[in-house]
């Protein structure tokens, strides 16, 4: 029942307007590639590049805004699963995992696929464990969620007291990726484009909540996958006669392979519980790229995806989503589109690793320091790469790139005009975007339903989407100024959002659909042992007290969480009937969503009177 009657409340012109926004983001990049080839100043360039995408991401905002609270908080329960797809793999890649992955492929070589296997396995836990229960409930919020499964409002104002801070650490990330992209691509100031990301991002989200959020991030998301793609295909056809990168870049892998052992590039071990990601400092070539485990142990390697795996899944900013559905089949195949993209960004971004990697094997090493190219000048001016020492000729382990630039050496490398790294730039700051505004919007739902309402009152409809939107608003000014005054790693603040996402609330979550005697003191205690671990390990790693490094806190917090919740539900006892038969009834695939069929009870009841 549900597939067939929803599926009429679809849009089916929707594929047209989106294909219309990729023809005008297509057009402008050429507009402005014939105005390059023209001799107009580089300043036009930079700013039609800059601000252009953004008007369109704020009109489609703007244009999208609704005054219905289902619109608003869940996008009318109309959103195709392959929409939601796109933009749930888009918020959890974000600019951060776009940009600082790409760099630690090149980098750290195979090490880095940790973080791309826990991003798929994230959502394979999410499609099978947490979405469809989720949907089934309707509930607006992941601590709404929790609140109605245990009755009980302490577990729905804990849960969303220790999920904001995770959430407030991924839009602190996005915010600094994006606003380096942005100030690369303007030449201004790092803090006055965090400014203008945030600005911009006001208008676009506030007026429609998650409706303007979902379709301004299916845009942003069909820039940030052009951008990545386009120019690595360029290079693809060119190198290899295909451009397909994701399936051309083996053969020119082998290629890599044999010239490091040719050139003696070492293969190290790294110990079991090493993590040595690459940082914002300028990382030289230590080994081969193709060699496991030279920087990244092998616990660490599982350590660190199932810390992804389980902040995913379990990801408050990520899992709203899901409600925008038409229903519970739609949110299965919605995480499964979530898959395929995930796998697209990723495999293009190893491809970018791979041809620049060749590119430097084969145009700078065996020269002398002066006779390098001007394209690595240039970047060595910048300080985004540099030769180690002074040899007399460049050898691989001489040459160094910071991580956060191999995304966009790719096309200074290969000479292609200027227009083409702001597109890719332009690609970064949508990605940013889209993963910044998720999550301010998950935060300032959350404030408004369960902080505010969740606190001492149920407020009427119109009532709730002022205090929502104003929630949102303050969000906004308020992570921009925290984006602002971090000095932090954006890859450590996302691994860290993650951890904590991961201890806090994937142990309880998951109790909640498979365990029906989970009861609400279990759920509170589960919640505030796993964040305490994970903050406490956090700390001690940061100060290298443990031995484990703080992005793998959720080592300790994800077993701490579920040891707790369970500890604490045999000292309570079995929970109340009407919860049993509500946890009975959420496990059910079809029939209505719970949240709207006791919303429609309760009109009626008013409607009749006392």
């Amino acid at each position: 029942m549900a597939a067939t009657s929803h599926r009429r409340l679809v849009n089916p012109m929707l594929g047209t307007y989106f294909g219309i926004f990729a023809s005008l983001i297509v057009g402008i990049v050429l507009l402005l590639l014939v105005f390059e080839q023209l001799g107009m100043s580089g300043t036009f360039l930079r700013t039609g590049m800059l601000l252009a995408p953004i008007g369109l991401y704020v009109g489609i905002g703007v244009a999208a805004g609704c005054r219905e609270t289902s619109d608003f908080f869940v996008a009318g329960r109309r959103v195709p699963s392959v929409f939601t797809g796109l933009v749930l793999a888009g918020s959890a890649i974000g600019a951060t995992g776009l940009v600082a992955i790409t760099g630690l492929f090149f980098i750290n070589g195979f090490d880095a696929w940790c973080l791309p296997i826990g991003l798929w396995a994230g959502f394979v836990v999410m499609a099978l464990l947490i979405a469809p229960y989720l949907r089934k409930l309707g509930a607006y919020t992941v601590p709404s969620y929790l609140g109605r499964r245990f009755d009980n409002r302490l577990v729905r104002i804990t849960a969303a007291a220790v999920l904001l801070v995770p959430m407030v650490l991924i839009v602190a990330a996005e915010l600094k990726m994006g606003a380096y992209a942005a100030a690369w691509l303007s030449g201004g100031s790092e803090a006055l484009m965090t400014q203008l990301i945030v600005l911009a991002l006001i208008p676009m989200v506030v007026l429609g909540g998650m409706r303007s959020l979902t379709w301004s991030n299916a845009g942003q998301a069909l820039v940030a996958l052009l951008a990545i793609i386009v120019p690595v295909a360029i290079v693809a056809a060119i190198e290899t006669n295909l451009p397909l990168p994701q399936l051309s870049h083996g053969p020119v892998l082998r290629g890599i392979g044999r010239l490091e052992a040719m050139q003696g590039v070492p293969m190290p071990l790294a110990p079991l519980l090493g993590l040595d990601l690459a940082g914002l400092d300028i990382r030289h070539l230590g080994h081969r790229i193709a060699h496991p485990y030279a920087s990244v142990g092998p616990v660490a390697f599982i350590l660190m995806l199932l810390t992804v795996m389980c902040g995913v899944a379990a990801a408050p900013w990520l899992l709203p989503r899901v409600g925008c559905t038409p229903g519970v089949y739609e949110t299965r195949k919605s995480a499964a589109w979530a898959i395929v993209f995930v796998g697209i960004f990723m495999l293009t971004a190893a491809s970018v690793a791979v041809f620049l990697r060749d590119i430097v094997m084969d145009r700078l090493v065996g020269l002398a320091p002066g006779a390098l190219p001007e394209w690595f000048k240039s970047l060595a001016q910048a300080g985004m790469a540099g030769i180690q020492g002074s040899p007399d000729r460049v050898q691989v382990t001489d040459i160094g790139f910071k991580r956060d630039a191999v995304l966009f050496a790719l096309p200074l490398a290969v000479g292609f005009p200027a227009v083409v790294l702001h597109m890719a730039l332009a690609g970064v700051l949508a990605a940013a975007m889209l993963g910044a505004s998720a999550a301010m919007v998950a935060i300032g739902t959350m404030l408004a339903e369960d902080g505010v309402g969740g606190l001492v009152w149920e407020p009427p409809q119109q009532m709730r989407l002022r205090v929502a939107r104003v929630a949102i608003t303050a969000v906004a000014i308020v992570t921009g100024w925290i984006a602002m005054l971090v000095p932090s790693d954006p890859l450590d603040l996302m691994l860290w959002g993650l951890a904590l996402s991961a201890s806090a609330g994937f142990p309880v979550i998951v109790l909640s659909v498979l365990w029906k005697r989970l009861n609400a003191l279990g759920a509170c205690a589960g919640m505030i042992a796993g964040f305490v671990t994970a903050v406490l390990a956090i700390m001690a790693g940061e100060a290298a007290w443990l031995g484990v490094p703080g992005t793998l806190a959720a080592t300790f917090g994800v077993p701490a969480g579920f040891i707790a919740a369970a500890l604490a539900t045999r000292l309570a006892g079995l929970p109340d009937r009407h919860v049993l038969t509500l946890v009975r009834d959420m496990r059910l695939p079809g029939r209505e969503t719970i949240y709207d069929r006791e919303a429609r009870l309760q009109r009626m009841k008013q409607q009749r009177g006392p």
